[in-house]
């Protein structure tokens, strides 16, 4: 009976620590596909973003040739996006739900995802709703039915696939809360 505890105990001892370092090599990883590590808010296309913590993202914002807008954010019920001043189209775009954390404060994603990025098949896994077969430079995606909290938006283009972090506010969270957390 003792040895039989002893083997149940190292057991659920192996089993849990294995666990928390899946958990902790995640955040551990700047390029996870569920972090956030900040927002860029913004009310609508016209307005400049309000850069919250330090965004994981890939988005040509106002820069060379190409430029992608994903708004309002947070979002309510619908999120826009915008492509212009590229011939670029949008074909799909992917919701990851994510985790938001305050780590990796001072990272350069543009390098890091100037290195590593993903892949389409790695964003379809882990993707919880999908909106395929597009052919447009302006969408506008119903996220009713979704929980509040934050997601991650894959958009791919016939040319590239960026990415940009939203908060989807369905329960009317206080706006200064969502601010002041990435204070």
């Amino acid at each position: 009976m003792y040895k039989l505890l002893k083997v149940f105990c190292i057991s659920v001892l192996f089993i849990s620590c294995s666990s928390d370092d899946d958990a902790s090599s995640t955040q551990n990883d700047p390029t996870a596909i569920n972090l956030v590590t900040g927002i860029n808010a913004r009310q609508d296309n016209l307005s400049s973003a309000l850069k919250l913590g330090n965004p994981n993202v890939r988005m040509p914002l106002n820069i060379s040739s190409t430029s992608i807008i994903a708004f309002p954010n947070p979002v309510v019920n619908f999120l826009s996006i915008e492509i212009f001043q590229t011939n670029e189209i949008i074909t799909d775009v992917w919701l990851v739900r994510a985790e938001a954390n305050k780590i990796f404060e001072n990272t350069d994603f543009n390098e890091v995802f100037d290195a590593n990025t993903y892949t389409v098949n790695q964003v379809s896994q882990a993707s919880i709703q999908s909106f395929n077969d597009l052919s447009n430079t302006n969408i506008l995606l119903n996220l009713e039915g979704l929980e509040t909290g934050y997601f991650r938006v894959f958009i791919k283009t016939d040319q590239n696939l960026y990415w940009d972090n939203i908060y989807l506010d369905i329960s009317g969270v206080d706006i200064n809360e969502l601010f002041d957390f990435w204070d």
